[in-house]
């Protein structure tokens, strides 16, 4: 019958068993950090165009943001300056759009075919 320390002694480790598996985990080490390194590098570049994009994006709404205030300016001076040069025509203009559209938009009943 085998007692505990003889048990012990047969599963432990030899100090030559660490010292091989220590070299094989620097091995992998040593050859997986290239491929480490290049993927982070991409990943970094990557976030770097789209934070570039964004940014360019928001430069661009901010724009079109404006030119579209500056063009409804315009246009509602334009229809202020005629609306006080000629408001029965524009009314009249008005009323004759009115009924274009009720005309266009009413519902008209579905022939079947047969």
């Amino acid at each position: 019958m085998s007692t505990f320390s003889e048990s012990a002694k047969s599963n432990s480790t030899h100090p030559a068993d660490h010292a091989g598996i220590s070299e094989a985990i620097n091995k992998a080490s040593n050859a997986i950090h290239p491929a480490i390194d290049q993927f982070s590098a991409k990943a970094h570049s990557t976030v770097d165009r789209l934070a570039t994009a964004a940014g360019h994006g928001v430069e661009n709404f901010d724009l079109r943001a404006g030119q579209l205030s500056a063009s409804k300016q315009k246009m509602t001076a334009a229809l202020r300056e005629q609306f006080q040069q000629r408001p029965a025509t524009v009314v009249g203009i008005a009323v004759a759009s009115g009924f274009v559209l009720s005309w266009l938009l009413k519902s008209r009943p579905i022939k079947s075919v047969e």
